[in-house]
């Protein structure tokens, strides 16, 4: 898993157009939790799978407990990334539609 991480990481990096941020807000999900973002990714315009790949590169990188914003456009996206989160052993805490598209909210587990 650690050598496809390393691959994924180095094509990542030469062909993505994701806004990558580490700030906290918080945020209130549908079942009144609210959570503290830790890190947010901006995917509005990207494809397949460059979310998928994005959200792989800041979970290998979070700590446990912190929360994951995911924000993208693309349906397939928010069909994937769930069932991606509980592969990486991380808990999909809610998808919610805007106006523009989806935010995926992703805790990391230990």
């Amino acid at each position: 898993m650690k050598l496809l991480v390393t691959l994924w990481r180095k094509w990542f990096k030469r062909s993505h157009e994701v806004t990558v941020n580490k700030g906290l807000h918080q945020v209130e999900l549908p079942d009144g939790e609210i959570v503290q973002v830790t890190h947010s990714a901006d995917c509005i315009g990207a494809s397949c799978p460059r979310p998928q790949l994005v959200t792989m590169q800041m979970l290998d990188e979070m700590e446990s407990g912190d929360i994951l914003e995911l924000v993208s456009d693309n349906s397939t996206t928010v069909e994937t990334i769930p069932a991606l989160a509980m592969v990486l052993y991380s808990d999909h805490l809610a998808t919610l539609h805007t106006k523009t598209g989806w935010r995926i909210y992703i805790r990391k587990s230990d």
